[in-house]
């Protein structure tokens, strides 16, 4: 009798999860035809919502361990199955809308596709190749996680990035506001003390938030300014709890690097909002006054740096400055030297295809006695030393593919693809921004890149339709 009541219920399970896959599988073939944008966008939301709970359960103290070694941490069990949901979320957006814009790809002509194609080339030379042929190979599906992102961004709904930039800054945005408030509550878990390299009088104190490093924060803090003047809150007082909170967190994060990028993504931002009323006032000679001024802070300005030049003792000064422990950090880009050194060590045992994508683990850095080598700290030696001169070359094929690319967005897009790009490239001559392995903010802003582009992207063989019939479409030539 048992085993008859024990078959039935099997049975049952077996019928009713049979009856729930041929609804979910209903069910998602309703999203695919139904969603214009998918879940795409709502990637920026879980993962910045991971990035938040990291080091909140990490419970990391800043004023003993300014920087602190996320590996030398234990996530509790709990947080690996927030985290794994997360990569779950992620993948099945990407692969919904993968599979959504395959369905109908052929009546998508404005699709980037040489960018894609570039795209893939990057993930075969970076990725694939050392995973075999590499020093030391090996196999993740990790490996795959990227591309399918990438590929999926690149795919995005025509005209739709306000969707994902307005997810991209919302999140950003609670991220700085959750980070604001534990300084308060816990300090030592937003904020690092005795930092005395700043350029701020007085303020030894630097602000990291939730981040991993304040250099991070200020990377955050940038992007959201740009999402934030190119998409702006529908409330004034938001705008502007937005803009406060925003610019208070690049300032205390006393990030240099960041604050550089930040004036020049603004400029291009201004550039593409402003310009055409800058080129009309500069150029209207019936009305000079702008002209003048603009001749005359030219001319004061390069007064007083000549007559610096000219009548200080600014030599002794540099070679003063450089003695200074800020001065050595600089011409050694804090460190960085050496672990580029090992980079080139690690290149040189296989030139063709590098040390693999295992560097810069536990086991390599412990044999390098670098603990803190997580990364080869710039995106130039970290496709050389871990993927060698065929990883080199797909990186900079698409970087120029890329460049192209958010040159030909830059107008439709007011400019944010460029400074979003530029943002990219400086802070791969210290950091990692192009790894196409692993989910982190780097990863989400090259995403965010990505989105805009192939929404904003325009072929020249676009349908258009002719003066005779409202329904015949004819191939620009």
């Amino acid at each position: 009798m048992t085993e008859i009541l024990l078959t039935a219920v099997l049975f049952l399970a077996a019928f009713f999860a049979a009856i729930g896959a041929i609804f979910c599988f209903m069910r998602l073939m309703h999203m695919l035809r139904n969603k214009e944008e998918g879940y795409l966008p709502y990637i920026f939301y879980t993962s910045t919502f991971v990035f938040m709970l990291t080091h909140i359960v990490l419970g990391r103290n800043m004023f003993v361990y300014p920087e602190p070694s996320n590996s030398n941490l234990t996530s509790p069990s709990y947080f690996l199955w927030i985290s794994r949901a997360n990569t779950t979320f992620i993948l099945f957006a990407a692969c919904q809308w993968l599979t959504s814009r395959l369905m109908h790809y052929g009546s998508k002509p404005n699709a980037p596709t040489l960018l894609i194609i570039a795209f893939l080339f990057l993930f075969f030379t970076n990725v694939f190749i050392p995973a075999f042929f590499s020093t030391h190979p090996s196999l993740s599906h990790q490996y795959v996680y990227m591309a399918l992102l990438g590929v999926a961004s690149l795919l995005f709904a025509q005209e739709k990035e306000e969707t994902a930039i307005h997810a991209f800054r919302n999140s950003i945005f609670i991220f700085l506001v959750v980070s604001a408030g534990f300084i308060t509550w816990n300090p030592g878990l937003v904020f690092s003390k005795n930092y005395l390299a700043g350029v701020i009088p007085g303020l030894t104190y630097r602000y990291a938030g939730l981040a991993d490093h304040p250099n991070t924060l200020g990377s955050m803090a940038t992007l959201f300014l740009l999402c934030l003047w190119s998409k702006p809150f529908p409330s004034r007082w938001i705008n502007f709890l937005g803009w406060t909170i925003g610019y208070l967190s690049l300032v205390l994060a006393q990030s240099k690097t960041c604050w550089i990028v930040f004036i020049l993504c603004m400029s291009c931002l201004g550039y593409f909002k402003y310009g055409d009323f800058l080129k009309q006032r500069l150029l209207d000679f019936k009305n000079p006054i702008l002209p003048a001024i603009f001749i005359i802070m030219s001319m004061i300005t390069a007064s007083i740096v000549l007559g610096v030049v000219m009548f200080s003792d600014i030599g002794s000064k540099f070679n003063s400055f450089f003695s200074t422990r800020e001065g050595s950090d600089l011409m050694t880009m804090t460190g960085r030297t050496m672990i580029w050194e090992v980079a080139l060590n690690e290149w040189n045992h296989n030139p063709l295809f590098g040390y693999g994508l295992t560097i810069w683990d536990d086991a390599h850095r412990a044999r390098i006695g670098m603990p803190w080598a997580v990364t080869a700290h710039s995106q130039f030696y970290q496709s050389l030393a871990s993927a060698g001169t065929v990883g080199v070359s797909g990186l900079l094929i698409y970087v120029t593919t890329l460049f192209w690319f958010a040159l030909k967005t830059a107008k439709s897009s007011r400019g944010l693809t460029i400074a979003i790009f530029l943002m990219l490239s400086v802070r791969g001559i210290s950091e990692v921004p192009l790894t196409i392995i692993g989910f982190d903010f780097d990863a989400l802003t090259h995403a965010l890149l990505l989105m805009i582009i192939g929404a904003q992207f325009k072929s020249d063989r676009t349908p258009k339709k002719t003066n005779n019939s409202p329904n015949t479409y004819f191939l620009q030539e």
